[in-house]
């Protein structure tokens, strides 16, 4: 890898790191606890079990910032839908959000990890293919 390659390698790390802890900080300014518990959660299963795995560490890094936005608007709506439907329906609305949010982060953590995955496993396809080629 040349120096160049590098270097620029580690700017998009360092960028990337910067904004997960972004979106972390923004969910705990603007949304709830609850999303931000969610996004660290999400960032410390991500790390564990797709860091390990094949792949140039910028595109894990990439695929872990995506995840992190992708996290951020997931429950900003998801907020915004449960305030309107409490608005309208009461503070009975509680019980029913605190059970469903797990659930609704449930959803978009594992589908994002499962299209990461594919992603990773893609790029792996590629460079065996190539060496087959050759």
């Amino acid at each position: 890898m040349k120096e160049g390659e590098s270097k620029f390698n580690y700017l998009i790390f360092g960028f990337s790191a910067v904004w997960i802890a972004s979106c972390v900080f923004l969910s705990l300014l603007f949304i709830n606890e609850e999303s931000t518990i969610m996004l660290i959660v999400f960032n410390l299963l991500f790390a564990s079990l797709t860091f390990p795995l094949n792949g140039t560490l910028i595109r894990k890094a990439s695929l872990l910032l995506m995840g992190n936005i992708i996290g951020l608007f997931w429950n900003y709506l998801f907020s915004l839908f449960a305030y309107t439907v409490a608005h309208h329906l009461g503070e009975s609305f509680n019980v029913l959000y605190m059970i469903l949010s797990t659930f609704v982060n449930l959803v978009w953590i594992v589908s994002f990890w499962s299209i990461s995955l594919t992603a990773l496993a893609s790029s792996e396809n590629r460079k065996v293919r190539l060496r087959l080629d050759n």
